[in-house]
């Protein structure tokens, strides 16, 4: 069974590797050498970088939960930003039950911290609207069957869409909205989020935004 679950996480993995590699190249493909991000700053004689800084919070009240992820990204060309970030997670009574039992746990309720990473590949639709898609990887705590405390790993895909506001200069102000695919196949979810549908607030610095 753990070989089973080992082997879906290498594919969730592949898929999004494989989906950035085909963006990448079709994107790059579909530009010309004028429009290209190198080729505007030696014309220009600019330093326009293409590192974004930037960072997403969530939350949601019952039960009480805090989601921050600072993130570094990298802009291709003016409609392909892929990149990368740690993510943390608080969850006040999260920590009740076993997730690998159905029996109810007599061990005390505590808050649930929960680390880990996500890397992410956005794709412009049409000027502030972009679509994206990325992939977490969380590492939470749980009671076995003998009520001790352990930790494992939870990959999940997420895919929907980004709105990035310029407010002026590079900085910029964005709002997500993510489905979460993998949210009724793992109990770590349901006991973590309320819903499928995550919903993120963020600011970023960086990347020359139109």
């Amino acid at each position: 069974m753990r070989q089973l679950y080992d082997c879906t996480i290498l594919l969730k993995l592949s898929y999004l590797v494989s989906l950035f590699v085909v963006g990448v190249a079709l994107e790059i493909k579909a530009q010309t050498p004028s429009d290209s991000l190198y080729t505007r700053r030696h014309e220009a004689g600019k330093k326009e970088s293409p590192w974004v800084f930037a960072g997403n919070v969530s939350f949601q009240i019952k039960p009480l939960l805090i989601n921050a992820s600072p993130l570094l990204g990298y802009k291709f060309t003016d409609n392909l930003v892929t990149g990368l970030g740690p993510t943390y997670i608080y969850n006040k009574e999260g920590l009740v039950s076993p997730l690998v039992s159905s029996k109810p746990s007599s061990s005390k309720p505590g808050p649930m911290h929960v680390y880990g990473g996500r890397v992410f590949v956005a794709r412009r639709l049409y000027k502030p609207l972009f679509l994206q898609a990325e992939t977490e990887a969380l590492n939470y705590p749980y009671f076995d069957d003998r009520e001790d405390k352990r930790r494992d790993w939870v990959v999940n895909p997420l895919a929907g869409l980004s709105l990035n506001m310029n407010t002026g200069g590079k900085s910029f102000f964005q709002i997500t909205v993510l489905y979460n695919f993998n949210y009724n196949k793992n109990e770590f979810n349901k006991q973590l989020y309320n819903s499928p549908w995550v919903f993120r607030l963020g600011a970023g610095l960086g990347g020359g935004k139109k």
